[in-house]
């Protein structure tokens, strides 16, 4: 456990302050500061629409591209994202703008903005499956994931899994999961792949458990986004009569998953003729719902641009670096106590200690992104992953609590601020209290990590 809380140039409490920890989640706070500072808070990502050919009459005698920008909000239900009717409609009225009627070639999804690979090499295979293990494409569709709906089969047998949302005909599952017996676990697990469209279904699934929604990555974000824009204007009487594809990870246009690496190659955008683009929500928007919701895709595109903005390219090594660079810029020393492997934490090759931490957050508490970055910051009670934390305590208090969760197995931290009852930003508390290697229930822990921030917020 490591613990540093400052009031100013007062120390309030601290325990193995410089110990190096894997932050978890509190690896957002960093990603969405720098992305703040950096980037700035009415930045936005733009989606551009260009073809490939020529464009007579209304006739686009060529391929229709979408380009993405990295948008992580395309038809994501985040908070801050337009709905996929909005999204879909301004890139039509884009089309309806230049007169485009017909289009002879194909829609094509374009995920080159962001190099491969979109999920860090460091996660662990488990979480890749899952939602929260979706890496982010240069073009995304529901935040690159897929919704199943499981329900028990008999003892013995394969559980019922039924694809939900979005709606991916080209893929192949194999069910080798089980139902187990009443009161067992459930270990149920998808493993997938960005080299073909198979997907399999492991672990047990108990008989007695009630249907649940399993939430699971899609490697395949800019694909499914050009189907379903396909779909979109097909039913809007804009005809593409040469269906939908995307770019594969060999740059080459892909209508068949299963054979990436044929066909002719996708046109790069210096000959495209752009038709227009259409911009994300404000970055500030964004790194809400990135900490409130603990959004693992969002952080990680936010990453992702901090290479983008410094080299001009975006690559996970850039973006190591990048981070670094910003962090010193904003005169923070790095050596001995801040690795950072990737933006949402989910890496356990991050390491923070917590007077990191602490220095960090003073640093972005007097600096120009400030109120974006504690607006940012739920509160217990809040609707968002601290909804059910502090239950007991006041609002008066729980309101003063600004702060950024984080946990895994074994891992449980919180580090943020709390604000003076009378407004007096000199007196703001920042803490930070990380733990590692925890073998007690997290619910213990927490209630305990609880008091000592409840303690803080008391402090005269």
């Amino acid at each position: 456990m490591g613990v540093l809380a400052m009031r100013g140039a007062d120390t309030l409490a601290q325990y193995n302050s410089t110990l190096k920890m894997v932050p978890a989640s509190n690896m957002k706070l960093l990603t969405t500061g720098m992305a703040l500072t950096r980037l700035g808070p009415d930045m936005r990502f733009g989606t551009l629409l260009a073809y490939s050919g020529t464009l007579c009459d209304g006739i686009l005698d060529g391929d229709l591209y979408i380009v993405g920008g990295g948008d992580p909000t395309v038809a994501s239900g985040s908070s801050c994202a337009d709905s996929l009717e909005r999204t879909f409609s301004r890139w039509k009225e884009v089309l309806d703008a230049k007169g485009v009627k017909t289009i002879k070639g194909r829609v094509i999804g374009d995920p080159r903005f962001f190099k491969r690979p979109s999920q860090g090499l460091s996660w662990q295979l488990e979480d890749l499956g899952f939602y929260y293990g979706a890496g982010p494409s240069g073009l995304n569709f529901f935040e690159n994931s897929q919704s199943f709906s499981v329900r028990p089969g008999s003892l013995g047998e394969a559980p019922l899994i039924t694809p939900l949302y979005p709606d991916t005909p080209w893929m192949n599952y194999v069910n080798s999961a089980r139902t187990g017996a009443a009161g067992s676990s459930n270990t149920l697990n998808y493993i997938n792949t960005e080299f073909g469209p198979f997907g399999e279904f492991q672990g047990s699934f108990p008989v007695n458990r009630n249907e649940y929604k399993l939430d699971c990555s899609n490697p395949f974000g800019a694909y499914t986004c050009a189907y379903f824009f396909y779909n979109y204007l097909m039913a809007a009487g804009l005809i593409a009569e040469g269906g939908f594809a995307d770019v594969s990870p060999q740059g080459n246009v892909r209508d068949d998953l299963l054979f990436s690496d044929v066909g002719e190659a996708a046109a790069s955008w210096m000959d495209l003729v752009e038709l227009g683009t259409c911009q994300s929500p404000e970055l500030w928007r964004i790194v809400k719902d990135t900490n409130y919701d603990s959004d693992n895709f969002y952080a990680e595109t936010l990453f992702n641009m901090l290479s983008q903005s410094c080299f001009g390219h975006v690559d996970r090594d850039s973006s190591i670096i990048a981070a670094s660079r910003i962090l010193e810029g904003m005169g923070l020393n790095t050596s001995n106590s801040y690795r950072q492997i990737d933006g949402s934490g989910l890496s356990r090759k991050n390491y923070v200690s917590p007077e990191f931490f602490v220095r960090y957050l003073k640093k972005m508490y007097s600096g120009p992104v400030r109120d974006y970055f504690l607006e940012s910051l739920p509160s217990p009670g809040s609707k968002s992953t601290l909804q059910y934390r502090m239950g007991k305590v006041p609002a008066s208090i729980k309101s003063r609590i600004k702060m950024k969760s984080g946990s895994m197995n074994g891992v449980l931290c919180f580090s943020g601020y709390i604000l003076s009852p009378d407004g007096d930003r000199s007196r703001t508390i920042v803490f930070s209290i990380l733990t590692n290697n925890v073998t007690a229930p997290s619910y213990a822990v927490g209630s305990i990590l609880d008091e000592i921030i409840l303690s803080l917020a008391q402090e005269p």
